[in-house]
């Protein structure tokens, strides 16, 4: 008896051997004919393939496709003793929606004293493309993450990748109790942009104010924490109708 190798690829062309992988490799057995000729099996052969049994290579490609923010076209080529491949297309993927969350930040100093001022960056990134522009909501909470005031709002363009809040000052009032609170900033504050995760969308500065005195800490910096505790977003949600008013904890510029 005798067989051949059938090799199937994930290539970018149908018939093209450059950076394609390598999926799988199998045998099938060749019928003979009388004058010495091997012949294929008679009928269909059918092959299935999963992630988990493919090649690493061709693992590799299905998970940037699979993640990719719209499908990806990718050949599937199949070739026999190295002969000449063939391959038909197929769409990898779905088409994914936009999907803020904050990759970094600073509050300069992170202690004040009343009337004090802190300067905050915050790193807002998404993968797949925001078809619109949305606001960045600015909030002070205690350190129970109940809002006391909601700040003011930052544009964020449309797109994708990181959109960078320059460094904003913050100026709190001279009436400000002295304790520990929260600046927290929330992604589309307004609900403008419909996203694959809804609640990633927030991250939280630490900020201590302390009495009037002189203050050694004043170059201190805290990091924008987006770990925060599931009912912070349901604080703030209720907040989102009235996001007009500014009460006079703070007031910001940029």
């Amino acid at each position: 008896m005798a067989s051949s190798q059938i090799r199937f690829y994930l290539a970018s062309s149908p018939q093209g051997t450059a950076n394609r992988v390598l999926m799988s490799s199998q045998q099938i057995l060749l019928g003979r004919a009388g004058t010495g000729v091997y012949l294929p099996p008679t009928g269909t052969l059918s092959a299935s393939f999963s992630y988990a049994t493919v090649q690493a290579s061709a693992q590799t490609v299905l998970a940037a496709a699979a993640a990719a923010c719209v499908p990806q076209s990718v050949y599937i080529q199949v070739e026999a003793d190295f002969g000449l491949p063939w391959g038909d297309d197929t769409l990898i993927g779905t088409t994914k929606l936009p999907d803020f969350y904050f990759t970094a930040g600073t509050l300069t100093p992170a202690t004040i004293t009343p009337g004090g001022t802190v300067s905050f960056t915050a790193d807002l990134y998404t993968a797949c493309t925001a078809p619109s522009a949305s606001t960045l909501g600015v909030f002070l909470t205690d350190a129970n993450y109940n809002v006391l005031s909601y700040i003011g709002g930052i544009p964020v363009s449309a797109g994708a990748g990181t959109f960078s809040v320059a460094p904003t000052a913050i100026t709190f009032s001279t009436a400000i109790a002295p304790g520990t609170y929260y600046l927290v900033l929330v992604a589309d504050v307004d609900g403008d942009v419909a996203e694959t995760n809804e609640s990633n969308n927030q991250g939280a500065f630490t900020l201590t104010v302390v009495a009037s005195q002189p203050l050694t800490v004043q170059d201190s910096a805290s990091a924008l924490d987006s770990d925060l505790p599931g009912p912070v977003r349901e604080h703030l949600d209720q907040y989102t109708p009235t996001i007009g008013y500014v009460d006079g904890f703070a007031s910001m510029s940029r």
